[in-house]
């Protein structure tokens, strides 16, 4: 019985723990915390959440759930209603980033939920939950220089943030799991799997960031870093 209720009850913590982050993003925002440290924060909170269900999970139609409600949701408009710090006026694209990130979610489920140790899935998410708010963070306080030949709007240093977290986050994935992922390491020097995963996602995930219209990097992220880390492994 309870191994039967065990992924609907996963189903119902996800939409319990999503709700209590966009009520928690409603009291920042009445509170008159920065909007935009609002929704860096529940961007990672979310973002985590994901990472981490991920490994919970036994079926994927109901891992698929939470995502493709909160992306009915998110795209509705409710969210935002809920939650008025998530909505930025007059900025293109600022709307479909709230329903491209469970749509990103939900795709790298879909692509790599039968990898070993769903390395690809924790990858993605994981990137796109620390290493783009970080990347925004830092491109909005420290970026001086624009990625101008490609005429972006990225800076610089918002993208060699998002490759070193990213590189970090996608080691820790690989560190922690590394028989399961790779098996044994004869023919190479042990740890250079880990290295060339953090490097290859973190750069993949660099260019998608700075690359990606504005709102669609929260459906590239995941998805490409996901790739690179299934490639590269």
């Amino acid at each position: 019985m309870l191994v039967a209720l065990h992924d609907p009850l996963l189903v119902l913590a996800s939409f319990l723990a999503v709700f209590l982050f966009v009520l928690g993003a409603r009291a920042a925002g009445a509170m008159r915390a920065p909007a935009s440290a609002v929704r860096r924060g529940l961007h990672a909170a979310v973002g985590l959440w994901s990472a981490f269900i991920a490994t919970q999970f036994t079926q994927l139609g109901l891992a698929l759930v939470p995502s493709l409600g909160f992306l009915a949701l998110n795209a509705s408009g409710k969210t935002t209603r809920l939650a008025p710090a998530l909505r930025r006026e007059g900025e293109t694209g600022s709307s479909s980033g709230l329903w491209t990130f469970p749509l990103g979610v939900a795709l790298t489920y879909i692509l790599f939920w039968n990898d070993a140790g769903r390395g690809p899935v924790m990858a993605g998410c994981l990137s796109l939950a620390l290493a783009d708010p970080i990347a925004a963070w830092v491109g909005t306080r420290l970026g001086q220089r624009r990625l101008r030949p490609l005429r972006l709007r990225r800076t610089l240093e918002g993208s060699l943030a998002f490759f070193l977290v990213a590189a970090i986050a996608v080691a820790w994935v690989a560190g922690t799991t590394p028989t399961a992922i790779f098996g044994p390491w004869p023919a190479e020097t042990p740890g250079a799997p880990v290295l060339r995963l953090a490097l290859g996602c973190g750069a993949v995930g660099a260019l998608a960031e700075a690359l990606s219209p504005r709102g669609w990097d929260n459906a590239t992220i995941p998805v490409l870093v996901g790739g690179a880390y299934r490639l590269l492994a």
